[in-house]
């Protein structure tokens, strides 16, 4: 998905950003986008899942060489001269994408869920509140049902809500709904999510109807921050303003203000 990430428009990662930081820090962070190795591990369990019969299109899987070896370093440049685009991944990598891939896979209502919908990867870009706006949705049918899907380091529904709400889930879902046409309010928003490590257990959870309202509350907040901090911002980038132009109290947390016990 080399060409969504080129798109220069707002997107989920861009309002979640503004939300958690400020305009500015989303801004650096569009312009200064390199994936890590979890984002590559994520992307490679993502077309293993929803784009099977392209697998070896999109993803490189490195060779399992010792590359302090002569021939260890000659075989993974010769590797290297045919990846062309596609995400590379290591051996260890490419074995804990099976693991996960066989057991969503299994996975009854994994399986229900993405049966049911008729877009995969789907990709879109549309105009909301003047600003160009785009979306990567991991699956979606027409009837209002949005399918994301997340790797996690536990999948239990209490560790899993927090971690939701920590990272905006609930924001990115709504956003994914509008970018289909759908109120938030009145969308089907599911996540499956999978736990990368050892037993990989998979759990499915649907966002209730008060998380998707927050949740678009978020995203018309922060689309107002990020059009105010672009068009409106007093200074050439804006930086300077990140956290506001005024004098802020610095006080204690409550902790603190008894002594530590």
């Amino acid at each position: 998905m080399k060409d969504y990430y080129e798109i220069e428009a707002v997107s989920a990662s861009l309002l979640k950003a503004v939300v958690k930081q400020s305009p500015a820090h989303a801004e650096h962070r569009m312009k200064s986008f390199e994936p890590t190795a979890n984002m590559k591990l994520g992307t490679a369990f993502h077309a293993a899942i929803l784009e099977g019969h392209q697998y070896d299109d999109l993803i490189a899987v490195s060779p399992h060489v010792d590359r302090r070896t002569k021939a260890g370093k000659e075989e993974y440049a010769k590797f290297l001269e045919g990846v062309g685009d596609r995400t590379v991944i290591t051996h260890d990598q490419s074995l804990l994408v099976d693991a996960m891939q066989k057991n969503c896979q299994s996975h009854p209502e994994v399986r229900a869920l993405l049966k049911k919908c008729y877009a995969y990867e789907f990709q879109t870009e549309f105009e909301f509140g003047g600003l160009k706006c785009k979306a990567l949705i991991d699956a979606c049918d027409d009837l209002g049902t949005v399918v994301d899907i997340k790797t996690t380091q536990d999948a239990s529904p209490e560790a899993f809500m927090k971690q939701s709400a920590n990272l905006l889930y609930h924001l990115q879902m709504a956003w994914y709904a509008n970018a289909l046409g759908v109120h938030p309010s009145e969308a089907n928003a599911y996540i499956i999510a999978v736990e990368n490590t050892a037993p990989h257990a998979v759990a499915v959870y649907k966002l209730s109807t008060e998380a998707m309202v927050t949740g678009w509350e978020l995203c018309c907040q922060a689309a107002e921050d990020w059009k105010a901090y672009k068009f409106d911002c007093a200074m050439d980038d804006g930086t300077a303003f990140a956290y506001g132009d005024d004098v802020h109290v610095l006080d204690l947390p409550n902790w603190a203000k008894n002594g530590v016990e």
